[in-house]
C-alpha cells in the first residue's frame, strides 16, 4: 500500500492536482492543504541533490518574477549536467555547449517558460516546430509530439508548477531551436556513414549571436537570414510550402494495376489516382477525352513522354502520394541548403541531372532550355555534381578515347589515330559527322574532365529515360547553345553564321570566352518550374532512398566493421592492380593494331582541345 507521500506524488505525476480545485471548491482550504503537502514533501526529498531536488520541485509561485527566480535554480542546477560531447580530432560539439553558455550569459533566466507554462516567445517557438514542414522539415527531428506534450500536461495542473516538466519543456525547445538553425543553415542530412546533421563545430559563435537575436525578434525571422536568397531556392521554397498548405501530407497508398493484364482496371486506377493528384475532377464520369488529356497534362508535368499510356515510369509517378510527395520536397529542399548557392549569377547555364534537361538562364528567365542525355546508371559513369565556368567552345572536336574503352568497348581503331608517347598509348578519333562529340563540344576546367556536347546519336533525346553516356552530357542541337554563349561573348557570332561555318569545312577550331559563363551541374528529383508548377523527376543515381530513410524513418549510420574494412583495402589493391594491367592491355593491343593498320585510318594530330585526354570522358 503506498503511503500518504507517496499517493501524492502520484497524483502530481497523473496531472491530477486541477481536478483537486475543480472538486473542492466549496472547500478551498482542502485543495491548498493538499498544494501544501505537494510542495514540502517535493522540497525536502533528496535533500542531498540539487540536481534531483529541482526534478521534483512543484509549487505555485505567487507570480512570474517568482517563477522566474525559482526556475533559475532550477536550470543553474540542472544545465551543467548535461554532457557536452566534444571532439577536437573529429572537429565535433553536440548543441549542449551552445545552450549551457546562452544560459549561463542571461544567468539561467528561462527563454521559453513562463509562470503560465509558455511565454509568449515559447508560443511562438512551439507553433515554429509544429510547422516545420513549411520548411520542408520533419518536425518529429526536433521532438515536437513530445514537446506538445509537456506543454499539455504543464497546463493541466495549473496554478501549480511542476519544474520537472518546465525544466524539459525549456530545454526541448532551445534543442529544437538549435537542430532547426543548423538543418536549415547546412541541411539535415549529411552521409550514410554520418547520418544526420548535429555538429555545431562550425556554427558554435554565430548560433550564440542568433539565440540573442531570437530574443528581440521573431523566430520566423531570424530563421529565415539562414536561407539561400538566390531566386531559384526562393521559387522551391514558396511551392513547396503551397504545396504543404493545399494537401493533407499523410500516407494515402495508390496502386495502379498491370496494363498488360487488366487493361481496364489500370485505366480505373489511373482516374482515381489523377483525381487524387488534382489532374481530373471525377473518376467515375466516362470522358475518355478528359481522362487522357488529364493523363498527358500529369505526364508532361512529370517530365514523361506524354503520349497518354499507363506506361511504367507514368505508373510510378501515379502511385507517388502526398506523403511520398512532401518527403521528396523535403529533401531536395535539403540538398539545395547543402549546396549553400547563396546567389546566382546574371547569366548561367543550369542542367538538373535527374531533369534531363539544359537551360541557359538569364536575368531569372529561361532563354533556351534543350534535352540532355546524362551519364549511365553505373557509378564510374555517372555524370558529377560540379560547379565551373565555360571558357571554351571547340567547333569540329576531336575525342580522345578513355583507357577503359579503349579496353571493354572498342572492337575496332579503324578511323582512330594512334599514338604512343613515352609508353602511354591514345587513340583519337579526328572531327567529323561520326566523330562520338558530334560537331561541338563545350568546355570547362573540372577534375571530372567532363564537358557538354554535341552527339551523332540523336534518337535518345526523344526516350523518356535519358542516361546513357559515360559521363558527359550530351546535348540536343548543341550547336544552338554554343551559338547562344558565343553571342553574348565578344565573338560577331549567331546561330546562322556558326552553322555556315561548320558546314564550310571539317576543321578543328576553337573559341576561348572572354567573359567566362558559370555552369552548374546539380542533382534535384524535385523542381520548382519557372512557370510556377512543382515537377517531380525519376530518382536517377537512386540518392533518394538513404536520405529519406535517415530523415524520415529513423535509420542509424553504419559504420564498417573491421572485416568490411579489410574487404575494401582488398578491393582497392585489387583496383589498382587492374588500372596496371588495363595499361599494359592497352599498349598490347595498340601496339598489335599499329601493325595492320588499315589504310583509311586518319593520321590527325590534335591540338588546343585535347589537353585533358588522358581522362576524356564521353
Amino acid at each position: 500500500m503506498k503511503s500518504a507521500k507517496e499517493e501524492i506524488y502520484s497524483l502530481v505525476e497523473n496531472n491530477m492536482i486541477n481536478k483537486i480545485f475543480k472538486n473542492n471548491t466549496s472547500k478551498p482550504h482542502i485543495a491548498c492543504m493538499v498544494i501544501a503537502f505537494v510542495c514540502l514533501f517535493s522540497s525536502c526529498k533528496l535533500k542531498n541533490s540539487a540536481a534531483h531536488i529541482s526534478e521534483n520541485k512543484i509549487e505555485i509561485p505567487k507570480d512570474n518574477a517568482e517563477f522566474q527566480v525559482e526556475m533559475s535554480e532550477v536550470l543553474k542546477a540542472y544545465l551543467p549536467t548535461l554532457i557536452t560531447i566534444k571532439n577536437e580530432k573529429e572537429q565535433y560539439l553536440s548543441w549542449h555547449e551552445i545552450a549551457k553558455e546562452v544560459y549561463e550569459q542571461r544567468q539561467y533566466q528561462p527563454i521559453w517558460v513562463s509562470k503560465n507554462v509558455l511565454s509568449s516567445k515559447g508560443k511562438e517557438m512551439l507553433e515554429f516546430v509544429g510547422t516545420a514542414e513549411f520548411l520542408g522539415l520533419n518536425k518529429d527531428l526536433y521532438d515536437y509530439e513530445n514537446l506538445r506534450l509537456l506543454a499539455d500536461s504543464a497546463m493541466q495542473i495549473q496554478p501549480a508548477i511542476n519544474f520537472s516538466i518546465e525544466r524539459d519543456l525549456e530545454t526541448g525547445l532551445t534543442r529544437a531551436f538549435l537542430q532547426i538553425a543548423l538543418h536549415i543553415d547546412k541541411g539535415m542530412f549529411v552521409d550514410t556513414s554520418v547520418g544526420l546533421n548535429s555538429n555545431f563545430w562550425l556554427v558554435k559563435d554565430n548560433y550564440i549571436a542568433l539565440f540573442q537575436k531570437a530574443l528581440n525578434d521573431s523566430v520566423s525571422t531570424i530563421m529565415a537570414t539562414l536561407e539561400p536568397t538566390n531566386p531559384m531556392y526562393k521559387r522551391y521554397m514558396s511551392e513547396l510550402r503551397n504545396f504543404v498548405s493545399k494537401n493533407n501530407i499523410s500516407s494515402h497508398p495508390i496502386s495502379i494495376r498491370n496494363p498488360k493484364t487488366d487493361s481496364v482496371g489500370a485505366i480505373n486506377d489511373a482516374k482515381i489516382a489523377l483525381v487524387y493528384h488534382h489532374f481530373l475532377l471525377d473518376s467515375l464520369k466516362k470522358n475518355d477525352t478528359a481522362y487522357v488529356l488529364a493523363l498527358k497534362q500529369f505526364q508532361k508535368e512529370n517530365n514523361l513522354n506524354a503520349d497518354g499510356q499507363i506506361g511504367a515510369n507514368t505508373i510510378k509517378a501515379l502511385e507517388r502520394d502526398n506523403s511520398t510527395k512532401f518527403q521528396l520536397l523535403a529533401i531536395n529542399a535539403d540538398r539545395w541548403r547543402k549546396e549553400h548557392i547563396i546567389t546566382l549569377p546574371e547569366l548561367y547555364v543550369w542542367v538538373n541531372l535527374p531533369s534531363f534537361k539544359v537551360k541557359i538562364i538569364e536575368n531569372d528567365s529561361v532563354k533556351l532550355e534543350k534535352n540532355t542525355v546524362i551519364g549511365k546508371t553505373v557509378l564510374k559513369n555517372e555524370t558529377p555534381i560540379l560547379e565551373s565556368s565555360i571558357n571554351q567552345v571547340v567547333l569540329w572536336p576531336t575525342w580522345s578515347v578513355p583507357q577503359s574503352i579503349i579496353k571493354h568497348e572498342m572492337k575496332s581503331f579503324k578511323g582512330y589515330t594512334v599514338t604512343t608517347t613515352n609508353g602511354y598509348t591514345s587513340v583519337v578519333q579526328p572531327p567529323g559527322p561520326k566523330n562520338s562529340l558530334g560537331a561541338v563540344k563545350i568546355l570547362f576546367p573540372n577534375k571530372y574532365s567532363v564537358y557538354m556536347h554535341d552527339t551523332p546519336a540523336k534518337s535518345l533525346f526523344n526516350a523518356d529515360f535519358r542516361a546513357a553516356s559515360h559521363g558527359c552530357v550530351r546535348c540536343q542541337d548543341a550547336l544552338e547553345i554554343a551559338a547562344f554563349l558565343l553571342e553574348r561573348d565578344t565573338f560577331n557570332i549567331n546561330y546562322d553564321s556558326l552553322k555556315a561555318l561548320k558546314e564550310r569545312k571539317i576543321e578543328t577550331k576553337v573559341f576561348r570566352l572572354k567573359n567566362k559563363i558559370p555552369v552548374y551541374f546539380r542533382y534535384f528529383t524535385a523542381e520548382a518550374g519557372f512557370d510556377g508548377n512543382m515537377k517531380f523527376y525519376a530518382d536517377v543515381y537512386r540518392r533518394d532512398k538513404d536520405m529519406i530513410n535517415f530523415i524520415f524513418n529513423g535509420k542509424k549510420p553504419h559504420q564498417p566493421t573491421k572485416a568490411e574494412k579489410r574487404e575494401q583495402v582488398i578491393k582497392d589493391s585489387l583496383a589498382t592492380e587492374k588500372k596496371k594491367s588495363d595499361s599494359l592491355f592497352v599498349l598490347t593491343k595498340t601496339t598489335a593494331s599499329s601493325k595492320i593498320e588499315s589504310p583509311n585510318v586518319l593520321h590527325y594530330s590534335p591540338k588546343a582541345d585535347t589537353t585533358s585526354a588522358r581522362q576524356d570522358s564521353l
